[in-house]
């Protein structure tokens, strides 16, 4: 059996009949949430079945097979083995038979949908109530809230309504419109967060490894991290993404004015103030694998992305730091000269040529950003991930932007890294793994109070 220690004693308790009300309860959840907690229940049951006959000497751990109960204790097994397989059943199909929980929304538009439970498939108009698990692997799912709320589901997606203003988000992409009065405030709980309505609409998905985003398409959303976090408001057009993991590390993605002022909307635009800065004379930067552009004329030289500026117009590769264009990746290596608390980071790029339109793919920003605290470095060679590198977040400003065409990549871009709670980490080296031909501007680090 592969469950938690914890999870097999509630199962114990349940089997001996001295779980409580609010155990049963705390079970239910968990073996709807767990498929393997589901079948070391059974696994468990049919132990418990055969457990009266090994202990009086009379019989073995496989007296629950079928073919060698002893008919004294035939029925007393089946009926024990049955209730268990009942339970189950019942945890599993709950939510479309429980005449005591509340209906909260019922099924809108079902399309070309494929669903994970083949047992069940709900149709349209049907009631959607409390605790109810929805799972498909593909299609697409309305459900439509007695409050007003309306909620769209694009498979693979796993969510379970929790009631009519609170759904949990486990997996997928959800386009959420909640903007009746009566649905002010309803909230979408993710592995990492909580996306809470202020009367708009909104998309929220989360990645099967826990990576949560939440764009606002109109009006202002909530993000809550923790309660005692501090709280992001995110209005039309902003977008932003929470890394899983214990420090929750926030990325947001802007757009600017094209303008060499790099004005966007909350991103402070490049400035020599950061800690990182050359002018402070405590950091450096280098290649950390790859090969930066160059010509008989002039060296993209890496230390320009800590001059306290961007580039000064929309083409301008001797302002910018990229990699030869059959470099497909590299790395970026910033050495701050000792290991500090790091507050927020962030990256700003431009590009858009005068000529060629499809060479403003220039302009987006695709990395991973790594930190090291200690003075040695690990072999650069190897993978962040294999040399111990530690993952601090993940930019990708393509899925960010949903860019299918030319015309809807910003030219001009920023991002911004920072926790909601506290600083990032204490790093020495930041290693930024580029996929991408992004022209690179400025890269500011600021220090934490």
């Amino acid at each position: 059996m592969k469950s938690s220690e914890y999870d097999l004693e509630l199962t114990r308790r349940y089997l001996d009949g001295d779980a409580t009300r609010e155990e049963v309860v705390e079970l239910e959840k968990r073996m709807l949430a767990d498929p393997q907690l589901r079948k070391d229940f059974l696994s468990y049951s049919r132990i418990d079945a055969s457990l009266p006959g090994v202990v009086n000497d009379s019989g073995t751990l496989l007296d629950y097979e079928p073919v060698r109960k002893k008919p004294q204790r035939s029925m007393a097994i089946v009926a024990v083995i049955t209730l268990s397989f009942l339970l189950l059943a019942q945890l599993l199909n709950r939510p479309w038979t429980d005449k005591n929980r509340q209906e909260v929304a019922r099924f809108g538009k079902i399309e070309n949908c494929r669903w994970t439970n083949q047992v069940n498939i709900p149709l349209s108009g049907d009631s959607v109530i409390e605790g109810q698990r929805i799972e498909i692997s593909s299609g697409k799912v309305e459900l439509i809230y007695h409050n007003g709320a309306r909620m769209e589901l694009t498979g693979p997606c796993i969510i379970e309504t929790i009631s009519e203003k609170e759904t949990f988000l486990t997996m997928g992409s959800i386009d959420v419109v909640a903007d009746s009065p009566e649905s002010q405030g309803f909230m979408v709980r993710s592995p990492t967060s909580i996306f809470e309505d202020l009367g708009t609409a909104f998309s929220a998905s989360v990645a099967p490894d826990g990576l949560s985003r939440l764009e606002v398409s109109d009006g202002k959303v909530n993000l809550i991290v923790e309660h005692d976090h501090q709280h992001q408001l995110l209005q039309a057009g902003q977008t932003i993404l929470v890394e899983p993991g214990e420090r929750k590390i926030l990325t947001r993605i802007e757009s600017g004015d094209d303008s060499k002022d790099f004005r966007f909307p909350t991103i402070v635009p490049p400035n020599n103030q950061d800690y990182a800065d050359i002018s402070q004379g405590f950091a450096s930067a280098s290649v950390g694998r790859g090969l930066l552009r160059s010509r008989p004329n002039w060296t993209v030289n890496p230390k320009s992305i800590l001059d306290g500026s961007g580039q000064t117009n929309q083409d301008s590769p001797q302002e910018s730091v990229f990699f030869e264009n059959d470099v497909k990746n590299g790395s970026l290596l910033i050495d701050l000269g000792k290991a500090i608390s790091i507050a927020k980071i962030n990256s700003y790029s431009w590009h858009q040529h005068n000529r060629i339109p499809e060479h403003n793919e220039r302009a987006q920003q695709k990395f991973t950003l790594f930190g090291w605290p200690d003075k040695e470095l690990p072999n650069l060679e190897i993978p962040p991930r294999e040399s111990g590198w530690i993952r601090i977040a993940r930019v990708n400003s393509e899925q960010f932007f949903h860019v299918k065409k030319l015309d809807n990549r910003p030219s001009q871009q920023a991002c911004s890294i920072f926790a909601s709670k506290g600083e990032i980490g204490e790093y020495r080296y930041l290693l930024l793994e580029v996929n991408g031909p992004t022209f690179f501007g400025e890269i500011d680090v600021y220090q934490a109070e």
